[in-house]
């Protein structure tokens, strides 16, 4: 028997299991959707991406995605639930200082979120910017779309993507059927404006601030006032003690002296007789006032 799992162990190491050669087989996105919003809530361009992988993608495995030097990346998650997760992910080398690259861990068959920020290009009240997809992967489905400020003039797009407006903003979009591996798309976006104001309120300004929290704070016991809050708690409870006890002792007396009077009473109560002579005799007695013998 050991000698079986011996060679099965050897075999295990020499040829590797069908399903470690398929997580690093060819990763292919099914579908990949852009959104480009500008002065949303920071005056800059948001990018966000929403990724699937093909159904024959190993899964777990991992998705490469590059994006220019100058992004801030604030979020990568995934979608679980109805809601968005923290996606494990890693930084990697990148050998063009124009862009950056990270490594995104895909543990589920599901959609993956990422967003980031990046500075629009600005002269006067013109801005422009310029969005490229770097083709590392095939897609099966390419979508973009586009969000200007409402008050915004001029709005165009190269290629053409006609913006109408949306609320308070400026909408359009586009679908590319598909894209090879290495197939790039570079989408050009030109507007201007004379307002700063953005799009939506950023959340950190719909928040009320809280009041500080100090050693001021109601209901609130800091390190120096402990030893007295707990010098306080220990004489109630001594006090509390006594009380206890006081009114204890006070109640056992009063339960006492009842039953002995009542005990008198009734000795008091019961007629005696003389046993020699039968002569009632009166309470105290100890000797018959007839005969004198000694009462029982």
């Amino acid at each position: 028997m050991r000698k079986w799992l011996i060679l099965w162990a050897l075999m295990v190491l020499l040829f590797p299991l069908p399903a470690q050669a398929q997580e690093s087989g060819v990763v292919k996105l099914d579908t990949l959707s852009v959104m480009l919003w500008a002065e949303y809530d920071q005056p800059s361009m948001l990018v966000i991406y929403n990724f699937t992988v093909t159904e024959d993608t190993a899964v777990p495995g991992s998705v490469n995605l590059r994006f220019p030097a100058d992004a801030n990346i604030t979020a990568v998650a995934y979608e679980s639930g109805g809601e968005l997760l923290l996606a494990q992910y890693q930084p990697l080398p990148s050998e063009d200082e124009q862009w950056q690259a990270i490594q995104i861990f895909v543990t589920e068959r599901t959609t993956y979120h990422i967003e980031y920020y990046q500075p629009l290009k600005r002269s006067g009240e013109a801005r422009s910017f310029t969005y490229q997809w770097t083709g590392d992967y095939a897609v099966n489905e390419f979508n973009i779309e586009v969000q200007v400020p409402g008050d915004s003039k001029g709005a165009k797009t190269e290629p053409v993507i006609p913006l109408m407006q949306s609320g308070a903003s400026l909408t359009g979009g586009a679908r590319l059927n598909a894209l090879d591996q290495g197939e790039t798309y570079q989408l050009q976006l030109e507007y201007s404006r004379s307002s700063e104001a953005l799009v939506a309120t950023p959340v950190s300004a719909q928040v009320e601030p809280l009041n500080p929290v100090d050693e001021n704070t109601d209901g609130r016991a800091t390190l120096e006032k402990l030893p007295l809050v707990l010098g306080g708690f220990g004489i109630a409870l001594i006090v509390a003690a006594l009380v206890y006890f006081f009114r204890g002792q006070s109640a056992s007396a009063r339960s006492a002296k009842p039953r002995k009077r009542s005990h008198r009473q009734e000795e008091a109560s019961v007629p005696s007789y003389c046993p020699e002579c039968g002569t009632r005799s009166q309470p105290g007695d100890r000797f018959c006032r007839v005969c004198g013998s000694k009462l029982r």
